[in-house]
């Protein structure tokens, strides 16, 4: 499958995912529940999908893992305080492993319970990133990411916002001058 297909399917794969976790009917009890990342972008090359969900008491948060583990689909749960990122501090970080498809890797959903406010600010640059994604722009997004895939099945961990940064605000089209980005903003772009 080239990039291109595999994102459709991807896509497609993640939507029956989340339909059948009754993911935001479980969660729209806290609040907001924003998708962010490739999934909002329509940019996916791997099977990961990104939430973000208003912040509410963590016995909250327990409960609503509690209902998602309840699907077949998952196989694990992860929780912990959400501060290997600062942007992510005062947080939740809520990981759930699903068993689904055949990618060389497990899905992947990734939920941050963050203040609505702090939502609201990654959620701006996220949106102009997607508003101003052409067709051929998206192609070649999806053909870079691909090309990064490391022996993880993944592209490099934090790449997606700066491989956007660097195509969508610098209009960086070169594969070279594109990783050296990532590798000076501080990404391990090692295939290993």
């Amino acid at each position: 499958m080239s990039p291109t297909q595999i994102s459709v399917e991807l896509k497609k794969q993640a939507d029956y995912i989340l339909h059948e976790l009754k993911f935001c009917d479980i969660l729209s009890h806290c609040g907001r529940v924003i998708p962010t990342g490739s999934y909002f972008l329509d940019l996916m090359i791997y099977p990961d999908i990104d939430f973000y969900v208003t912040k509410v008491p963590i016995e909250k948060v327990f409960e609503m893992a509690g209902e998602l583990v309840k699907s077949n689909l998952v196989f694990e749960v992860k929780m912990e305080k959400s501060d290997d990122d600062p942007r992510m501090r005062g947080g939740y970080y809520l990981k759930l492993f699903i068993n689904y498809g055949n990618w060389k890797r497990h899905w992947k959903i990734d939920i941050w319970f963050l203040e609505d406010s702090h939502i609201d600010e990654v959620m701006e640059t996220m949106q102009s990133f997607k508003d101003r994604i052409t067709p051929e722009l998206k192609e070649k997004i999806l053909n870079y990411k691909f090309s990064v895939i490391n022996e993880q099945h993944r592209t490099p961990m934090y790449s997606g916002y700066f491989i956007y940064k660097a195509m969508i605000d610098e209009g960086m089209t070169d594969y070279e001058d594109i990783t050296k980005y990532l590798i000076d903003n501080g990404i391990n772009v090692n295939k290993s």
